[in-house]
């Protein structure tokens, strides 16, 4: 009589028992890992996260990597073992909340994607106990300018009341059909635009082709349908109008170049009665200017863009007589945002992660993991002025044309530019994040 061959009852288990398996052990263990660095990365205790003696981005992004696994592993393992190894464990059960996660997490992304384009926000409520900044924004159409816009409509104290195109990167007249379809997404349609001549008051000193017909496609980003128009005014007389009709005086935000406020100026100059402030991003001087940027062959290295671009406006408006403060290259230099910083605007809706994506996108073309900020940091300073130490300088503006046109030159006499030149980096970087990811 042969041997009976003894079969071997397959293991399995039943809810309230554990694993019979090393495949549900596993799937199990790494769930509940898994649902573990998810809480503590939402409850904001991921310990990477915390470290402020060097920059944690490594740890952090290997941290993320290492609970994105867990979560892909628990399902496989999951599957597998519920199907093919008979576990019924609620040990092993615990996957289907890292399914769960995944296609809600899914689920709301598709639902962002599909309602982006169309959806207008609300604009919040002011808080009646904030003292609050009346701005007129002009930019010339940069990318660095559109995201201080975004700055300055999530920071409380600032109340936009003009939004206003300059001759520079952009043509004013298309750039702010853009910026008309970007205030209305975000629940601004009624705020007034302005575009003003494209051309500077003397000369022709322009962008390269290439830089303004990338503006004029909005820097790649989504582009204002061709059959939505937004009524513009001129902006001179936009700038005149609305310093008139405000009860408080007003304080301009100007990142390119300046020839709409000089016209304004020519226009009507009792406006400067009403006029706190004028912060400019421009200028370069103590430091190299930044023509060779985009023109390789320029002989001028000492001019800066934005006054490069028109320096008779520039010139007239330095001797205006407004109360100027100027953050030039000096102190843009010693600023730079990395993905990191970025990242934290990312948690205050979609006006922050609009921001986020510009610059996101300006170092992914300019193949850099860190960015100099110049008008974006100009906002911050002109909200929170004790970020920057201001030096008291006479400032002139050669405008004769050759190698040092456009420069902002030191002179001897009475200051008429109170001059950035010592920035607090940490200090704006940290507010930045703090207004961007503060806001709903």
């Amino acid at each position: 009589m042969g041997r009976m061959k003894i079969m071997k009852k397959p293991q399995s288990s039943r809810f309230f028992q554990r694993p019979a398996t090393k495949t549900g052990w596993w799937a199990g263990g790494l769930a509940i890992i898994a649902m573990l660095m998810l809480a503590m990365n939402n409850l904001g205790l991921n310990p990477f996260a915390q470290i402020t003696t060097f920059d944690p981005s490594f740890l952090v992004t290997a941290y993320d990597l290492t609970m994105f696994s867990c979560l892909i592993g628990s399902i496989v393992l999951g599957v597998i073992a519920l199907t093919g190894k008979r576990e019924r464990s609620w040990m092993v059960c615990l996957f289907m909340v890292p399914v769960l996660v995944l296609v809600v997490a899914v689920t709301f992304l598709l639902f962002e994607r599909m309602t982006y384009s169309g959806r207008v926000e609300a604009v919040p409520t002011p808080d009646a106990n904030i003292d609050r900044m009346a701005v007129i924004y002009d930019d010339d159409g940069s990318p660095d300018g559109t995201s201080a816009l975004l700055f300055l409509l999530s920071e409380p104290r600032a109340e936009v009341k003009a939004v206003s195109l300059s001759y520079g990167e952009a043509h004013p007249q298309v750039y702010i059909q853009h910026l008309g379809w970007m205030l209305e997404r975000y629940g601004y349609g009624d705020m007034p635009l302005g575009a003003g001549q494209d051309a500077p008051l003397a000369g022709d000193n322009r962008f390269p082709d290439p830089v303004r017909e990338a503006s004029n496609g909005f820097w790649g980003f989504a582009p204002a349908s061709a059959d939505q128009t937004y009524p513009v005014q001129d902006s001179a007389e936009l700038m005149v109008k609305t310093i008139r009709q405000s009860g408080e005086p007003v304080t301009l935000f100007v990142s390119g170049a300046l020839t709409n406020l000089a016209q304004a100026l020519q226009m009507e100059t009792g406006i400067r009665e009403n006029i706190a402030a004028v912060f400019i991003m421009g200028g370069a001087v103590y430091v190299p200017g930044n023509l060779n940027d985009l023109l390789s062959d320029t002989e001028n290295t000492v001019a800066e863009w934005n006054i490069y671009a028109d320096p008779q406006a520039a010139s007239e408006v330095f001797a205006s007589g407004l109360n100027l403060y100027l953050v030039p290259l000096d102190a843009t230099n010693q600023v730079h945002l990395t993905r990191q910083d970025i990242g934290v605007w990312r948690k205050g809706g979609s006006i922050p992660d609009f921001a986020a994506d510009i610059y996101d996108s300006l170092m992914g073309a300019w193949g850099e993991d860190e960015i100099e900020i110049w008008d974006l940091m100009t906002a911050e300073i002109m909200m929170n002025p004790g970020h920057c130490t201001s030096t008291p300088l006479r400032l002139e503006v050669v405008t004769a044309e050759g190698n040092t046109q456009g420069q902002t030159r030191v002179v001897e006499g009475d200051a008429n530019v109170n001059v950035c030149l010592e920035p607090d980096g940490e200090a704006i970087k940290q507010m930045l994040g703090e207004v961007f990811s503060s806001r709903k």
